[in-house]
């Protein structure tokens, strides 16, 4: 966090967007109310130890293991809302935090990752003044202790919000590419992101970067839509 972030944040501490209790975007009260995702295939919900992919839907290129904090309704969504839409960058250690207790509920023994987050289009970062996803996946990448490299990129800006499905997938068809192979080849993937929809977005960047080398490619996500 910036200097001048941090003395917005004490001249104007962040509200919880539950409670409006002052101190952080989230206080850790409500935070706990927030319902896991639970152990489940990401893709069609059924139940799955350790939230590892069902093998149907590993047919399609899935990462091996997709792990969801929580659904995207009620306070994560009013949550994650503030974050992106109300450009309070400060709700990235709460969400990332959030997201790192699932994943250790969900696996026993975490994986030495690499962290790599999804890129955020630029026109979103122009709109924002930041990369959501970038800074999301670099709070993900303290709170692990694990390196953080921003190593993928789009190659198309498209809009997606609201679009629907078959677009959405049609969209994203061979849309990222890695900016250094060399990086990624051998590496364990921790690959991070806000909120699953469709799911193109990890099968294409997964793609990617299995294509590029990597050894493994999980993911970690903070909400799914319902």
């Amino acid at each position: 966090m910036s200097v001048f972030e941090k003395a917005i944040g004490w001249l104007a501490p962040a509200q919880c967007v539950s409670c409006s209790r002052e101190g952080s975007a989230i206080c850790n009260e409500c935070a706990g109310h927030i319902t896991r995702f639970g152990e489940r295939c990401w893709r069609c919900n059924t139940l799955s130890s350790g939230s590892r992919t069902c093998d149907t839907c590993r047919r399609t290129g899935s990462p091996l293991y997709v792990y969801i904090a929580t659904d995207y309704h009620g306070q994560a969504r009013s949550l994650l809302s503030t974050y992106k839409f109300g450009h309070l960058r400060a709700a990235a250690n709460p969400i990332a935090k959030i997201m790192v207790e699932a994943l250790s509920e969900y696996q026993d023994t975490v994986l030495d990752y690499l962290v790599v987050p999804v890129p955020t289009a630029t026109k979103r970062i122009r709109e924002r003044g930041f990369g959501h996803s970038e800074l999301l996946a670099r709070q993900v990448a303290i709170n692990l202790k694990f390196e953080y490299a921003n190593i993928l990129r789009r190659l198309g800006q498209s809009r997606q919000l609201g679009s629907r499905r078959e677009v959405r997938l049609t969209q994203l068809t061979n849309s990222f590419a890695s900016k250094n192979d060399r990086s990624i080849s051998g590496q364990n993937i921790l690959l991070v992101d806000d909120v699953l929809t469709t799911g193109g977005t990890v099968l294409a960047a997964a793609e990617t970067l299995k294509a590029s080398g990597a050894k493994r490619v999980d993911a970690l996500l903070f909400a799914k839509r319902l």
